[in-house]
Parts: structure tokens; sequence; C-alpha cells
């Protein structure tokens, strides 16, 4: 009988299609519909508005650390002093500059090239 290679064809789609589901199961969802419309009202100065309050706060978070920190270096003596002031100094302009580039990036991502609003 010949009923083995339709039952490997079936066995084989199906797997092929758990696979697949599976695959489709791990993605994240995007914002947008596949057709690029948003059901949404918020528009871009709104998620933009969203990037700036939540930036403020880190930049807010970075600077109350950065004072503590400067305290701790005048803590220390002399010649660690100095050591500890450079490299914080250092580090608190990377953590600006990280955020400042943040910032952009979200901001950047609020504009939905494309979209409509469904609403």
């Amino acid at each position: 009988m010949h009923l083995a290679r339709p039952r490997r064809f079936v066995v084989a789609a199906l797997a092929a299609l758990a696979v697949s589901l599976g695959a489709l199961a791990g993605c994240t969802m995007v914002g947008d519909s596949l057709t690029g419309v948003q059901l949404e009202k918020n528009g871009p100065t709104t998620c933009i508005k969203q990037c700036n309050d939540d930036y403020k706060l880190l930049f807010e978070e970075e600077r109350k650390r950065h004072l503590a920190a400067l305290e701790q270096c005048q803590a220390l003596s002399d010649d660690d002093k100095t050591a500890c002031l450079q490299t914080e100094s250092a580090t608190h302009a990377a953590n600006k500059d990280a955020f400042a580039q943040g910032k952009i990036d979200c901001q950047n991502n609020c504009h939905r090239q494309g979209s409509g609003s469904g609403g």
C-alpha cells in the first residue's frame, strides 16, 4: 500500500505549521497594523511629550546621582579626590550624552511615516 507517503506529508506539514506558529507567537507586536492605519488618536506630539517627560526624569536622577558622587569624592584624601572627581566628571558626561541620544531616538520613533489615523 502507498498510504505512508501522504501520512508523512501530513505529519511534515503539521510540524512545519507548529514551528511557524511557535515563531509567530515569539514575535513582538508592532504598534501599527499591517495596513499602517492607527486606531489611536495619540499622535507624534503625545509621544514626543512622553519622551521629554521620561528623559527629564532620567536627567534629574543623573543630576542627583552626580551630586552624591561628588560629595563622596570630596570626603577622600587629596590624591584620591582628584582621580575620583575626574572619573565622576567623565561618567556624568557619558551618562548625559547617552540620555540625550536616547531622547532623540525615542522622539524619532514617535514619527510613524506612512501611518494614517483611523479615527
